[in-house]
C-alpha cells in the first residue's frame, strides 16, 4: 500500500511531542507539535485551554462554511484553545477581536500593505496571507485556527491561487521562522483573549474601523440569497456591516446574514 494512502487511511495524526512555552504575560501553553494532522482544530476542539496544536501539514485544512484549505509545508497552520466562561454572548464577536489582534502583529513584522478583509483574511495589498476559523463546541472552549503562510507556496498545490495569494516570504527579506511566528501569534491570542474579557468587542471595532481608511467596492451574497453590492465603509457597534449603496446612502447588514464577502476590482 502506498505510504500516503496508509496514513490516511490509518490515521492522519502523527504527533511529533508536545511542549511549554510562556508568553511575556506568564500564560504557559502547552503546544503539541504534529507532523501531519487532519484538521488541527479537530484536535484541539478535545483539548483543555491554553493548549494549542501546530502541524508542518494538515489534510483537511478548511476555512468558513467547510471550505478547503491549503496547509503545505512551510506554512503555519495553529490551532488553539481558550476558555470561554459564562454567558456565551460574552464571546460573540470573538472574531474580529482575534482578526485586529492577528493585524496588529503582521503590522510589527512591517509588512508593507497589510490588512484585514472582513470577516478573517490577512491580506497583503490584495493578495491573502493568512485565514482565520473560530468555531465554539459546546466544552466551553474557543477554539482560534489560523493558518498563515510562511516559505510556503499553496499555488504550487493549487494553481488558481497564484494570482490571489502571498507568503512572509514573498513579502521580506528575511521572514522570521515558523516557531517565530507561532510565539507571536499565541502573544497576541492571549492579549486579545483578555482584551475580551475586559471590554468586549468594541475596542476591536474601533481598532478595525481605524485601520478600514479606504473603501472598497464589494458584492454580499447573504443567506436568504439575496445579493448586496456596495462599498464597504466598516462596521457599527455591534459588528455589523456598513455598506454604502450607488446611490451614497449607508445600509447597515447584520453580520450573521453575510455568507460572503468578495471584493471587487477598482
Amino acid at each position: 500500500m502506498p505510504v500516503n494512502e496508509d496514513l490516511e487511511s490509518l490515521s492522519p495524526e502523527i504527533l511529533r511531542g508536545k511542549e511549554e512555552w510562556t508568553t511575556t504575560s506568564g500564560r504557559v501553553w502547552t503546544i503539541h507539535h504534529y507532523t501531519m494532522a487532519g484538521s488541527t482544530n479537530d484536535i484541539c476542539r478535545s483539548l483543555p485551554p491554553w493548549h494549542a496544536v501546530c502541524a508542518d501539514t494538515q489534510s483537511r485544512g478548511r476555512g468558513r462554511f467547510g471550505r478547503s484549505f491549503v496547509s503545505d509545508p512551510g506554512g503555519l497552520w495553529l490551532s488553539a484553545s481558550l476558555p470561554a466562561s459564562p454567558p456565551r454572548s460574552l464571546w460573540d464577536g470573538f472574531s474580529l477581536r482575534v482578526g485586529a489582534s492577528l493585524l496588529e502583529y503582521a503590522r510589527s513584522l512591517g509588512l508593507p500593505d497589510v490588512r484585514l478583509r472582513w470577516p478573517n483574511d490577512l491580506l497583503c495589498a490584495d493578495r491573502k496571507l493568512a485565514g482565520l476559523l473560530i468555531e465554539h463546541p459546546s466544552t466551553g472552549v474557543i477554539v482560534v485556527g489560523i493558518g498563515l503562510n510562511i516559505t510556503n507556496q499553496p499555488w504550487i498545490e493549487a494553481p488558481e491561487l497564484i494570482s490571489s495569494t502571498t507568503s512572509l516570504a514573498a513579502q521580506m527579506t528575511s521572514p522570521p521562522s515558523i516557531m517565530e511566528v507561532m510565539q507571536g501569534i499565541l502573544e497576541a491570542i492571549t492579549k486579545g483573549h483578555q482584551q475580551m474579557i475586559d471590554g468586549g468587542m468594541a475596542t476591536a471595532i474601533n481598532e478595525l474601523n481605524e485601520s478600514w481608511t479606504k473603501s472598497r467596492p464589494v458584492k454580499l451574497t447573504l443567506s436568504d440569497s439575496r445579493i448586496i453590492s456596495g462599498s464597504f465603509i466598516g462596521l457599527d457597534s455591534m459588528g455589523h456591516l456598513r455598506i454604502q449603496d450607488a446611490s451614497g446612502n449607508e445600509i447597515v447588514i447584520e453580520h450573521y446574514l453575510v455568507q460572503r464577502l468578495r471584493e471587487l476590482a477598482t
